[in-house]
């Protein structure tokens, strides 16, 4: 007893072989997987001996059937020598003195396509002569030398005689002929004719065309499968044959022709026919496939040989051959192949079918088992690890089988069930398949304990993953029933479901709920989250097309979707490599002419958005474009190159290369770009240009209408950055339903590199509104074995941004809310995959735009002197009031629509602890001074100091809103309230159109007089500008505060206002509400 891998069509099965020794492999098959072969039950049969024919051959003259034997003849060369073949009759005939058939040249796509017949049949010119006269020598030469004297420019003879030709004969005359006339000339006899029409299953032809041999009774009754196959096959073939079929999409010819040639082998037609189809898509996948394919073609062709055929010499001779390609392979799903390869060795070797010696099983167990175990410590990639280690155990069990070391089983055993423990979680891992081959392994374990706890594992976890894709397809069907303005809903259920259909076996389900929840995403302007769940889409559908060897149509829309994305992010290589990805897609899939011409549609809109995204660059980014425009233009990205040259200033080029025609003045072209210039995704497109390369960068969000900048140094910590902006994304999805709100504009995260730690460190800074991370040089975003350590990290991040920048209804209960109800933890670990993902995709983690630079484009310099395009028109805004939030009263459901306008940081100002103000009269020459008095020095100067960093020593734009409010009823006619908060923004302004968050601190002051309060007022009104400044209060009484001047800044604009005045619309109506103070109605 041994373990048997078997491969039927695409789908991997592995059963324990309980062959017989000594029965034939086709024979042992049929009986297990009878549904893989033909269930044809009568068949018409042609009954015909060689010496039946050689004796038809023999009289052909006698029986004047001259002409039949030359059609017989041309029909047998057409299939065994070359397809396109065309009779010659009429005045160009030859009769039976010159060509009796030749080949027809045709383009090499059609010759390509062939499936019978020797190679270079299309491109050459080759001539037939045919006889049956007894003098073959005689005639021979005479069909030769009239054939040359055509002057037709023949590249190769072929004479066909019904005779007996010794070998040595043949071959001395085919070298005095090619000689002669140098041209090479092939004689065949008649042995090779039934050779050709016996041995090779064409005794069709000699019994349509010789009316020799005898036929079985009519009326064959074709088994259903074999009825749907046939179908199949005449219909592919149909296409394959019609140069037209796939123009444009040759990859998806390899394919179909390998579809073919496994529809003929479950049809169990003749071996040359089955072989000239494998042939084919061989030929094909090198000329047009996917690495994958060229392997798979070959893969199949060996399966076929062994498992139809019988043919032991031909897995033998083709092993290491395709050995050599499949150790190449850095995917352990690849190299299964080879393993089962390397089983049938084995299969041999026990059955005696040939030698250990022959199979040379151990050095080719050895390079197999190598090469598994350089994938089994790729930390990056776990499934693949994982099946690598799966496939070492493997070859351990058959190893331990042969050398009857049955001691060695227990522990293989157990290493199983380390992998199958491991395979929690791995979505991608092929479980079902090491689920089939641990079941079947128990045919040789006996009641070994160790096995019996495997399958106990097996079955816990096959339960599990079962109640969990059961849960999960619950959540998928619960929001494909919401639309997008449910979309926080959305991401609750896609988020949950999306974790629950992380397995193989769900992955149709999986690509539906991640490219829904990339909507939904989007739709809520996440859009670092949507181009992770973008990816995890896109990847698991390449993962399926690795699989089955078919690309579905469906992943146009999923990058045509990330394509968009990485505009709205303005991720420029993101943008580069996918709609390098959807010109493929259009290019090699099966699309119809609709979807066709609706995909090179949003590809001009692409166009378009980045051609209008690069006129709104300004110079330093533009120079690092200059060798950008030849890398557009060769993506068919024609508007974009030309914004970019124009921006660069290179008109002349374009005048020179003819993308400018002579017609079009400088006038129309300057019209065209300030209308690119001011396309809508111009204002749609907030974030700053990302070019992922080398020294200092910024990556950006925004998130409850707050802007968060994560900050680093090099390209090694991009994915870290990347992976910190997804999950704050994916934790604070919705949190506008939970009304949580930020109460600053911006918050910073300082991410570096330390090479000394184990662990990421984490720690925030309230007073400067920041968040520092030190993460580790050895913990990487896709490294499985750390990933609780990574998603925890990334968990710990955004709580202490919720900690420090933002304030929330339901403080306690809200980690219970996040965790529980909104799964937020399940949404993170999805983001944390992206690396992986893109990796699958692009061969690296993340894209930069010196991906190209290996290509070596022309560099166009950012000339000094150049055009210049007016600056864009802002539109206003349709409700010039107030903003509202929506019809009926709801927040958005777009944290980009939301805003946060605050000069107050409400961390630092808790801390500072504002308790008064004072006035101050420098002069008659100097206007006022304002002085907010506070208790703590430290936190009093950094509000000051963030204020003169964000609007300098004078706030120009009154961004600092000071607003008085006096005459408080039932107050002391000398008390009043001071608000302080942000301006709201002008119509025009971007933030106008938002639903702004406006954090605002006010106080009651309460002084004995209001004189010092009227004096300000008066040298305010008298100078029209009046200073502030911070104030420390002295911790004894009787001391005046310290005034810090050189924080001062100066001020235009003061509200004053009447209590009586504020409505409910005012920003003052806040501190008078807080108060219980009535306002007016």
């Amino acid at each position: 007893m041994f373990v048997k891998m078997s491969k039927v069509d695409s789908d991997q099965k592995t059963e324990m072989d309980t062959m017989p020794r000594g029965i034939m492999p086709s024979d042992f098959m049929r009986d297990l997987r009878p549904e893989n072969y033909s269930d044809t039950q009568y068949r018409t049969v042609i009954s015909l001996t060689n010496d039946q024919l050689e004796y038809r051959l023999e009289t052909i003259t006698a029986r004047n059937q001259t002409h039949d034997f030359e059609l017989f003849c041309r029909k047998l060369c057409e299939r065994s020598i070359c397809p396109n073949l065309r009779a010659q009759t009429g005045p160009e005939g030859g009769g039976d003195s010159k060509v009796d058939t030749e080949s027809l040249p045709v383009a090499r796509e059609i010759q390509d396509r062939f499936y019978e017949g020797l190679a270079q049949t299309g491109s050459e010119r080759w001539a037939f002569a045919i006889s049956a006269e007894k003098k073959w020598t005689v005639k021979a030469r005479r069909d030769v030398r009239k054939i040359v004297e055509t002057g037709r420019g023949y590249e190769r003879i072929f004479f066909i005689t019904s005779r007996h030709a010794r070998a040595k004969d043949r071959a001395r005359l085919e070298d005095e002929l090619s000689k002669a006339h140098g041209i090479p000339v092939t004689i065949h006899d008649r042995t090779w004719i039934v050779d050709e029409t016996i041995e090779k299953g064409r005794s069709d032809l000699a019994y349509n065309f010789l009316n020799v041999a005898q036929a079985g009774p009519d009326g064959a009754r074709l088994g259903p499968n074999d009825y749907s196959r046939k179908q199949q096959l005449e219909d592919l073939e149909s296409q394959i044959k019609n140069p037209e079929a796939f123009e444009g999409m040759e990859m998806q010819l390899a394919s179909e022709t390998l579809v073919a040639a496994k529809l003929s082998r479950s049809l169990e037609r003749p071996r040359e026919e089955t072989d000239g189809r494998f042939m084919r898509a061989i030929r094909l996948a090198d000329k047009y496939g996917t690495d994958r394919q060229k392997l798979e073609s070959r893969y199949e062709h060996i399966w076929t040989a062994h498992w139809w055929f019988n043919d032991f010499d031909f897995l033998l001779s083709e092993y290491e051959v395709f050995e050599g390609r499949a150790l190449e392979s850095v995917s352990a799903v690849d190299l299964e192949w080879l393993g089962n390869l390397h089983q049938l060795l084995v299969n041999g070797v026990t059955h005696n079918h040939f030698t250990h010696e022959a199979a040379r099983l151990d050095e080719r167990a050895g390079r197999l088992e190598s090469r598994f175990n350089i994938l089994a410590q790729e930390t990056d990639r776990p499934n693949n690890r994982l099946e690598a280690r799966a496939g070492i155990l493997r070859i351990r069990l058959n190893r331990a089988m042969i050398n009857k070391q049955r001691d060695a089983l227990p522990d293989i055993w157990n290493a199983f069930a380390q992998v199958v423990e491991d395979a929690r979680g791995l979505g991608e891992f092929n479980f079902e398949t090491l689920m089939r081959f641990i079941e079947i392994a128990g045919q040789v374990a006996g009641n070994d304990p160790a096995y019996n706890a495997l399958i106990e594992k097996c079955a816990k976890l096959v339960a599990e993953r079962t109640s969990e894709s059961e849960a999960a397809l619950m959540y998928l069907k619960r929001a494909k029933k919401l639309g997008l303005e449910d979309n926080f809903d959305m991401i609750r259920w896609l988020g949950k479901a999306a974790v629950g259909l992380s397995k193989q076996e769900c992955s149709d389900e999986l690509v539906e709920a991640t490219q829904l929840l990339a909507l939904a995403y989007r739709s809520a302007g996440l859009m670092w989250a949507a181009r992770a769940s973008c990816a995890m889409a896109t990847a698991t559908m390449f993962m399926e097309a690795e699989r089955i060897n078919d690309v579905p149509v469906g992943v146009v829309s999923t990058m045509k979707l990330w394509s968009w994305v990485s505009i709205e992010l303005w991720h420029l290589p993101d943008a580069l490599h996918n709609i390098q990805l959807l010109n493929g897609f259009l290019a090699g899939l099966p699309l119809d002419d609709e979807s066709r011409e609706r995909v090179k549609h949003d590809l001009l809109k692409l166009d378009i958005a980045l051609a209008s995204l690069i006129l709104n660059l300004g110079d330093d980014q533009l120079g690092r474009l200059e060798r950008l425009p030849n890398l557009l233009g060769g993506m068919d990205l024609n508007m974009a190159r030309t914004s970019l040259l124009y921006a660069l200033g290179h008109m002349d080029a374009m005048r020179a290369d003819g993308t400018i025609p002579e017609t079009e003045s400088d006038e129309d072209i300057r019209s065209l770009m300030v209308q690119l210039k001011n396309q809508p995704v111009s204002e749609s497109v907030e974030a700053p240009l990302v070019l992922n390369e080398a020294g200092t960068q910024s990556l950006v969000t925004t998130i409850l209408g707050m802007q968060i900048v994560v900050e680093f140094d090099g390209t090694d910590l991009i994915p870290v950055a990347e992976a910190i902006l997804g999950s704050l994304e994916a934790f604070f999805a919705t949190a506008i339903e939970l009304r949580i709100a930020p109460h600053t504009e911006q918050y910073r995260i300082v991410l570096t590199a330390d090479g000394d730690l184990d662990t990421p460190d984490i720690s925030s800074d309230a007073l400067g509104m920041a968040t520092n991370i030190r993460w580790p040089n050895e913990l990487h975003i896709g490294d499985y074995d750390r990933g609780r350590e990574v998603h925890s990290s990334l968990t710990v991040l955004a709580g202490h941004v919720l900690a420090t920048a933002c304030l929330a209804p339901d403080s306690e209960g809200l980690p219970e809310r996040l965790f529980g109800d909104e799964a937020v933890s399940h949404r993170i670990a999805m983001i944390t995959t992206y690396p992986n993902s893109h990796s699958r995709l692009y061969r690296k983690p993340f894209s930069q735009l010196s991906d190209w630079d290996e290509r070596n484009f022309q560099t166009y310099e950012l000339q000094e002197t150049r055009p210049a395009l007016p600056a864009k028109v802002v539109a206003l805004p349709v409700e010039e009031s107030e903003p509202s939030a929506s019809p009926k009263g709801e927040l958005p459901r777009n944290h980009k629509k939301l805003g946060v306008r605050s000069v107050i940081d409400l961390q630092i100002w808790d801390q500072a602890v504002w308790r008064g103000c004072g006035y101050l009269d420098t002069g008659p020459d100097l206007p006022p001074i304002m002085a907010l008095l506070f208790q703590n020095a430290d936190a009093a100067r950094k509000i000051f100091e963030r204020w003169r960093q964000r609007f300098g020593e004078k706030d120009e734009a009154d961004e600092i809103a000071i607003s008085l409010i006096r005459k408080l009823a039932g107050w002391n006619p000398d008390h009043y309230i001071v608000q302080i908060t942000s301006s709201l923004p002008n119509a025009g302004n971007a933030m106008s159109g938002k639903v702004l968050s406006v954090p605002m601190r006010s106080l009651e002051v309460t002084p004995t007089s209001s004189a010092n309060l009227e004096r300000f007022l008066t040298a305010c009104s008298a100078f029209g500008v009046y200073g502030i400044l911070p104030g420390i209060l002295p911790s004894q009484p009787n001391i005046h505060p310290e005034l810090i001047f050189d924080l001062a800044i100066e001020k235009h604009a003061l509200i004053v206002k009447d209590a009586a005045e504020i409505t409910e619309h005012d920003p003052e109506a806040a501190a008078l509400n807080m108060r219980g103070i009535p306002l007016k109605s």
